[in-house]
């Protein structure tokens, strides 16, 4: 897959997005590694989508849709920056792809892609991402994306009756 161009686009979130966020946000592999303690309705995330704004330097997040362009008009997931903070030159990123656009190369083209936006446009040139050590594949997907293990914090996620640790990630640009 490495020699294969992905093609995807990063957009803003629409209003017509409402159901496909919707089963994706409580799509069960998702609300496993979800901050959310309960699902999320169509009329929260609606009302989210009806009243984006998408300035992230106004409120510290934005959310792009993952368009796969393979295939006319195909959501394929969504990437999130959130704690943008531009005077320290820094922001945090999370991403979900849908469970049929798995392993395709999707999430590491939107990680450069939103890499390089962080750079061009908003000056950031260091980015973080926190993963649970028991999810390899998030761990391989920032690895392979150039992201480097920076630290981790114990016990940090509950699993039951256990608890893993928070493995700490960053990537850096030249701005």
């Amino acid at each position: 897959m490495a020699s294969e161009k992905i093609e995807i686009r990063l957009r803003a979130v629409e209003p017509s997005d409402t159901d496909w966020i919707y089963l994706l946000e409580n799509e069960p592999s998702a609300r496993a590694v979800s901050a959310e303690l309960a699902p999320l309705s169509r009329q929260q995330i609606w009302e989210y989508a009806s009243n984006y704004d998408a300035n992230p330097l106004k409120d510290g997040h934005l959310r792009m849709i993952i368009d796969f362009d393979g295939e006319k008009g195909a959501r394929a997931g969504i990437v999130d920056l959130y704690d943008i903070d531009v005077r320290n030159s820094r922001a945090m990123v999370g991403i979900v792809i849908s469970p049929s656009y798995r392993r395709q190369g999707i999430a590491r083209e939107a990680l450069r892609r939103i890499s390089d936006y962080c750079s061009a446009t908003l000056s950031i040139s260091r980015i973080f991402a926190e993963v649970a050590e028991d999810n390899a594949t998030s761990i391989a997907l920032f690895e392979a994306s150039g992201f480097l293990r920076v630290g981790s914090t114990a016990g940090w996620y509950r699993r039951g009756d256990r608890y893993v640790s928070r493995i700490c990630f960053m990537m850096t640009s030249s701005c």
